[in-house]
């Protein structure tokens, strides 16, 4: 890479500062909305019935609904956020007020399912967000107020590794003691990849000369290897430990954790102090898993809570849990925004500020998730399909979950091919958002044609 080039890149990404709080979440609610009126749509029209039979105009339609206009949302439209936000919330309020309407509060349902969809549907979002924000943020049309901060603040950016543990405790099932060993080798295989990725990605940027700055996570470490660590930590913590007691183990670590920060080590972290060593070479990536940790205990506290509102292989038909999930996106927003004023928010430390903000925004993803798979259930229930559901909304939705680990890896593939090719921070708007609608594009339709196949990655 040019060193001119590189001196840019890295002047474009250091020193950011972020955005407002406010700001993040209303950026954050186009998808959710487009996410709605497809639900809608597809169960009202019995759209969902014509996915066993997948065209290719079936998958440009749905791009155009769910993917394309997140390409929009974080660029041009992003100079107009409180206009943007008043449309959506204009357009949200007509599916929210008839799923209130026809509601039935009383009775029970009674639609099994096959897999949870507000999990399906909160995966698909943060992976959207995320694919688009690796690339979109090597592009001036992209706003440096939305890349990752550097030492304190808060950015569209900031909340993918820390939403990616929340969505992996989601998804974690708790080893037994009788069990450990099934387990363990089940566990094995998914963190393998991720430590194959994680070693590989250090590899590839080491010699290509690839731009990384150490700010993020150190010289060796990076997200693939938090993630793999995390599992590999819980699998042996876990089933020694109460479910009821998982809040209470997060909020001890948590308090302690910032005291020692406040003692010196957020200084010595932050600092230009010597890396000659593995850990003081890594110490971002390696001492931001105790507040890594904390979210995912958190997190699988919630799961753990949700589950007793929601009847085991059934659709969610349950408005208290709206109220839940929605208070507690309300709390953890004050009490992010009061440690914001008093501590700070740091990503690269993932403090107390950091890990109250990210179970706040997860809350507000669930949230809106849980709305989609509500409005299933009413919908099926309205039109009389009360057998099974097979979980069958979208192409693209079933298409990135069934093959999250290849989408994710091949993002990250096309990602570095085109930053080696092209000086992106050079390009004008038109080019930018042409190079970055067929980016979507490419890893969208891959992952498609592989799922259509049946080839799961």
């Amino acid at each position: 890479m040019n060193i001119d080039y590189k001196e840019l890149h890295k002047e474009a990404i250091s020193n950011q500062m972020g955005s407002s709080l406010i700001e993040i979440y209303t950026t954050l609610f186009p998808l959710p909305v487009h996410l709605i009126i497809f639900v809608c749509m597809s169960i009202g029209t019995k759209y969902s019935e014509k996915i066993y039979s997948p065209t290719v105009w079936m998958f440009l339609f749905e791009f155009v609904i769910l993917v394309l206009p997140t390409v929009f949302n974080l660029t041009l439209l992003s100079e107009y956020p409180n206009a943007q936000f008043v449309f959506y919330l204009f357009v949200f309020v007509f599916p929210f007020t008839w799923l209130l309407f026809n509601h039935n509060y009383i009775s029970t349902n009674d639609i099994k399912t096959l897999k949870s969809p507000y999990i399906t549907f909160y995966r698909f979002m943060l992976n959207t967000y995320t694919v688009f924000c690796i690339l979109g943020v090597d592009f001036n049309v992209f706003p440096r107020r939305f890349a990752k901060t550097e030492k304190y603040g808060h950015s569209i950016m900031d909340i993918g590794v820390g939403c990616y543990v929340c969505s992996n405790a989601l998804l974690f099932n708790i080893p037994k003691l009788h069990n450990i060993t099934n387990n363990a080798f089940k566990i094995f295989k998914q963190i393998l990849p991720l430590l194959i990725l994680g070693i590989g990605r250090t590899y590839f940027v080491t010699k290509s000369n690839y731009h990384h700055y150490v700010f993020e996570y150190g010289v060796h470490w990076n997200f693939f290897m938090s993630l793999a660590f995390l599992k590999m930590i819980n699998l042996f913590i876990l089933p020694f430990i109460s479910k009821c007691c998982l809040s209470g183990i997060a909020t001890v670590l948590v308090v302690i954790y910032e005291i020692v920060l406040n003692c010196g080590l957020a200084e010595w972290i932050m600092s230009d102090a010597k890396r000659d060593t593995f850990f003081s070479a890594n110490r971002e990536g390696i001492l931001s898993l105790i507040g890594y940790e904390a979210i995912f205990l958190y997190s699988l506290s919630m799961k753990w809570h949700i589950s007793a509102f929601v009847k085991k292989d059934h659709l969610i038909n349950n408005m208290f849990l709206l109220i839940v999930t929605f208070s507690l996106t309300f709390i953890l927003f004050l009490l992010a925004s009061l440690l914001s004023y008093f501590i700070g928010i740091s990503r690269r430390l993932a403090n107390a500020g950091y890990v109250y903000w990210i179970l706040s925004v997860s809350s507000y993803l669930l949230f809106m998730s849980i709305i989609m798979e509500n409005l299933i259930t009413v919908n099926l229930q309205r039109i009389g399909r009360l057998n099974k559901f097979n979980n069958r909304v979208s192409l693209i939705i079933d298409s990135i979950n069934d093959n999250l680990f290849f989408f994710f890896f091949f993002a990250n593939i096309v990602t570095g091919v085109i930053n080696i090719c092209i000086y992106t921070l050079t390009m004008n708007t038109v080019i930018s958002l042409t190079i970055l609608s067929l980016y979507m594009f490419t890893i969208f339709f891959m992952v498609f044609n592989l799922h259509n196949y049946k080839n799961k990655i």
